[in-house]
């Protein structure tokens, strides 16, 4: 059993507040802290001297001021590096370390951690024993092999499954779809570790949340930034929603939040 519980109709600030503050940077999780969202994500990417660090990557360029791939820099290089903001303008938010992230606002929310560089993972989960933030954190961006592999090897960390291509590709097939989730996932989603499967908005529809659901395991969406899909996905049934724009919460009708 996890130790992970999902809110009633979760939403989860993608990156921090990203709709207002530059992504994955600690004024956008501080924002998020502030607003009060159920559950903050943002990405985790490693230096080349080992420090894990707030960045979708692996590109800089991407969403910094930085060139080439934040892997071959190492922590005290990338500190000359600042984020851009959505428009892709240069900004003074450095890159934020997940050590600085975690030690400053970690009892203050819920976290969903979208590991881009698996290497990351055992500083991660070291992180989190260490700060004592067990049922506070959620691993993300892993396919079904990582966290077989993972949760046999750390069994109390809470993670989510992401779909892989083939995934993707079986879950169009409306002929194929039921018969591939049941079994690609029947035997992972009984793994203690996995709170669910995490998937893009767009391969959502009623039948696959029936089928998880009959999986017992839970279906996290993302990346919604429209309130009204929002609605429908939680009318769908899912667990939790991820957007850039958590304060979107407020513009769904009330009678959704009952």
């Amino acid at each position: 059993m996890t130790s992970w519980v999902t809110k009633y109709r979760q939403v989860v600030a993608h990156r921090g507040n990203s709709w207002e503050y530059p992504e994955n940077t600690r004024a956008a999780i501080l924002s998020a802290v502030e607003i009060k969202a159920d559950v903050i994500e943002f990405d985790i990417s490693l230096t080349s001297d080992n420090v894990a660090i707030a960045l979708h990557g692996p590109k800089l360029q991407k969403s910094t001021t930085g060139r080439g791939k934040a892997r071959n820099y190492s922590r005290s290089e990338l500190e000359k590096v600042t984020v851009l903001n959505r428009q892709g303008q240069k900004t003074n938010e450095p890159i934020p370390s997940l050590k600085d992230l975690l030690c400053e606002f970690g009892d203050k929310a819920l976290w969903n951690l979208d590991i881009k560089d698996i290497r990351a993972v055992p500083l991660v989960i070291s992180l989190i024993e260490e700060l004592s933030l067990k049922g506070r954190v959620v691993l993300s961006g892993l396919g079904v092999r990582q966290v077989r592999e993972l949760s046999f090897k750390y069994p109390n960390v809470d993670m989510l499954i992401n779909l892989s291509r083939l995934d993707k590709f079986f879950l169009f097939s409306r002929i194929l779809s039921r018969r591939w989730i049941m079994f690609r996932f029947s035997d992972i989603t009984k793994s203690p570790s996995v709170v669910g499967i995490n998937v893009h908005w767009r391969y959502v529809n009623q039948k696959l949340v029936n089928v998880l659901d009959n999986l017992g395991t839970e279906i996290w969406v993302f990346t919604v930034d429209s309130a009204d899909r929002i609605e429908r996905m939680f009318c769908l049934g899912v667990n939790s929603v991820t957007t850039n724009c958590p304060t979107l919460y407020s513009s769904i009708p009330s009678n959704l939040e009952s």
